[in-house]
């Protein structure tokens, strides 16, 4: 008896639809805005991190020497070109095109920028 009672609770709470409308028009919104916000979050820290990393790699690129091509091509990715001094050593130049991914629907593309480093190598 109390099972059948306690059937017919949910099934008429679920057969309800009161206040379904008014929290969807609030939590859409919501969820929108979080999003976008997360995303300029996401955006800006992209940014400094991938600057980071550029010039981590030009710099251990000039105090390490690996490769001495005028234009090469790490592991990561990252274009590298070496300009030769008169005097000797080089300029050496990394850039990367980065991709931040999308995580809000009201931007339509990525976000894509390109980032680069400089050092100079005394060798």
């Amino acid at each position: 008896m109390k099972m059948q009672k306690l059937g017919k609770r949910i099934s008429s709470g679920i057969k309800s639809e009161s206040g379904t409308v008014e929290s969807a028009l609030v939590l859409i919104p919501t969820v929108l805005l979080f999003l976008s916000v997360l995303q300029i979050a996401a955006s800006v820290l992209g940014r400094g991190v991938a600057v980071n990393l550029i010039q981590g790699e030009v710099s251990r690129e000039a105090l390490l020497g690996s490769s001495q091509l005028s234009q090469s091509t790490d592991s990561l990715g990252t274009d590298l070109s070496r300009i030769q001094l008169p005097g000797g050593g080089a300029i050496i130049i990394g850039s990367k095109e980065i991709t931040i991914p999308r995580l809000t629907p009201l931007i339509i593309s990525q976000d894509k920028f390109l980032t680069s480093g400089i050092a100079i190598d005394e060798n």
